[in-house]
């Protein structure tokens, strides 16, 4: 005969955390070994799908067909490219130094971490700016093709980026407008916060060294 126990729904057979008790930690390293690892992986993932748009750089580039890689009138916008790489880059130091001084302890990275939000935001609205103003679309050549398939993408990772760094800012906030209590709160919410955010940094800083490939081979080559 089953067991009580294995006759109970799954989702209820751990027991639950009585009231005024706190949720015990899971021992930070491991968190952070997990989230070290999956941003590793990210990254691999990442670079095999971003390698397909420079493949097709220069594949394309290489055959020309019916001489039709890029038309006289396909130009990108090269000051909003530099604009936009400009803020990537900054963005991308911005957090950088908040990783940094969370890990030293200090309460002000979160004014860093923000900062590199707004500018990875403002990358994002200066490329679709670009999108309103060019002089050619996806079916004018291929170059035309590879570059709104490739910055388009981007945009997509930018923006997914930037919300997992809004997600760690958003829960320092919290947990300092509502320490923990006695009513099962995490105890020391900066321990299970600075895994996250370092993983959070270690991946924007490498989409950031994609973005800048991307800006050499779109607009400089």
């Amino acid at each position: 005969m089953a067991s009580h126990s294995e006759e109970r729904p799954l989702g209820m057979t751990a027991a639950p955390v009585d009231a005024g008790v706190e949720i015990p930690l899971e021992p930070p390293d491991v968190a952070a070994r997990g989230l070290t690892v999956a941003a590793r992986l990210l990254c691999g993932a990442t670079v095999f799908f971003f390698l397909a748009y420079l493949f097709a750089y220069f594949y394309l580039r290489s055959i020309n067909v019916d001489h039709m890689w890029k038309p006289s009138h396909v130009k990108p916008m090269q000051g909003l490219g530099a604009a936009f790489i400009i803020c990537i880059v900054l963005s991308v130091g911005l957090a950088i130094v908040a990783g940094r001084q969370m890990k030293v302890g200090s309460r002000s990275w979160t004014g860093a971490a923000a900062a590199a939000i707004v500018l990875g935001l403002l990358a994002v609205a200066l490329q679709c700016i670009e999108y309103t103003t060019q002089h050619f679309g996806p079916t004018d050549g291929a170059y035309a093709s590879v570059f709104v398939a490739w910055t388009g993408f981007y945009l997509i990772a930018v923006l997914a980026t930037m919300y997992w760094l809004e997600t760690q800012v958003a829960t320092e906030f919290r947990a300092r407008r509502r320490p923990a209590g006695g009513d099962g709160d995490i105890k020391d919410p900066d321990l299970l916060i600075a895994p996250g955010l370092d993983a959070a940094v270690f991946y924007w800083t490498f989409l950031g060294a994609i973005g800048l490939l991307m800006y050499v081979t779109l607009y400089l080559l």
